[in-house]
């Protein structure tokens, strides 16, 4: 069943979001900006810049629901196998840059869709206002060497009445196999602002956990939910600059229980997911080219709306006037 198509809110603008056969999300609780059923935004600053996708997933998961945004003049070069339960939007008008082939698009391929770049901007935007407040965030190394837990309602919040947790990440160690719990009790959502100046490696996993010790999904989970979780890699400026993105976290048949829960907004550093299971979000990939290959399972966080009327938030009403908030939820191992 073809769903009616989500209208983005944010500042008034409206895009075109049809999901076929997909529970429909709501806006993110940090991310501010309406992004619906959007798993994949990327800039595409340059001419010639390229999105570049195969492989979906493992042989027994090789199906992504949710919609794919381009924005600037960026290009598409998409191969399977796989099925896309979802658009494809672009910013541009059609000028031949979407090469697609091997995929299965349970939706529409669009040109000319103003939201996607107005979209777009405004998460470049609320980048830019929440990397301006790190010096204000707990500062935290991320080293899983050992498993580390964090408990998110240590850090830094309340700022001018926002409701959630800030940390300051200047390095990031995670490899295969090792874990990074976030542990909470639900309540406030979690700003992870991450500079590094060169490259943040997640290779790991990362968990959500309540405070009675269950994880996402488990029975009775009442902590963080994936839009309630934002590492943001505010760096370098205008398209160029920033931290590498780099995630792979193993996540194929051979492992099955490797997930990343959360969303990563970059829009200044260069984006590389392979071999990675996530229930989030991936937002940015400045001027160059972006890729998400090589059995990469995205799955789209699926909120609290699905078992209560959504919460609004308040986070983006005090850093970027006029965009709303809310939340959501998914799994865990």
């Amino acid at each position: 069943m073809q769903r009616t198509p989500k209208y983005l809110l944010a500042l008034g603008a409206m895009g075109l979001s049809t999901v076929i056969g997909q529970p429909q999300a709501r806006a993110g609780a940090i991310l501010g900006v309406d992004v619906a059923n959007y798993i994949v935004m990327y800039e595409g600053g340059s001419s010639g810049a390229q999105l570049s996708i195969n492989n979906f997933g493992t042989p027994t998961s090789r199906i992504w629901n949710g919609d794919i945004g381009i924005a600037g003049t960026g290009q598409l070069a998409a191969s399977g196998p796989g099925t896309l339960n979802g658009n494809i939007n672009f910013a541009a008008s059609d000028t031949g840059q979407s090469s697609i082939s091997n995929i299965t698009i349970n939706g529409t391929v669009n040109f000319g869709v103003p939201a996607v770049q107005t979209t777009m901007n405004n998460l470049n935007s609320l980048s830019s206002t929440l990397g301006a407040l790190a010096g204000t965030g707990t500062a935290l190394t991320i080293n899983t060497s050992s498993t580390q837990t964090v408990q998110t309602n240590t850090g830094a919040g309340a700022i001018n009445g926002i409701n959630y947790n800030l940390f300051n990440v200047t390095s990031v160690s995670s490899n295969n196999g090792e874990n990074l719990i976030l542990q909470s009790d639900g309540t406030r959502s979690v700003v992870i602002d991450v500079n590094t100046s060169g490259a943040a490696q997640f290779h790991g996993n990362i968990l959500l956990e309540d405070m009675t010790s269950k994880f996402f999904s488990d029975a009775g989970y009442a902590g963080l939910f994936p839009d309630q979780v934002l590492f943001n890699l505010y760096g370098g400026a205008l398209l160029t600059g920033g931290d590498k993105l780099d995630v792979n976290n193993n996540g194929d048949a051979a492992h099955p229980a490797n997930i990343i829960e959360a969303d990563f907004l970059d829009p200044n550093g260069v984006i590389s997911f392979v071999n990675t299971r996530i229930t989030g979000r991936i937002f940015g990939g400045d001027s160059q080219n972006m890729q998400i290959v090589s059995d990469d399972t995205i799955t789209l966080p699926l909120g609290r709306s699905h078992q209560e009327v959504p919460e609004p938030g308040t986070l983006l009403g005090t850093a970027l006037a006029g965009l709303g908030v809310i939340r959501r939820r998914r799994r865990t191992v």
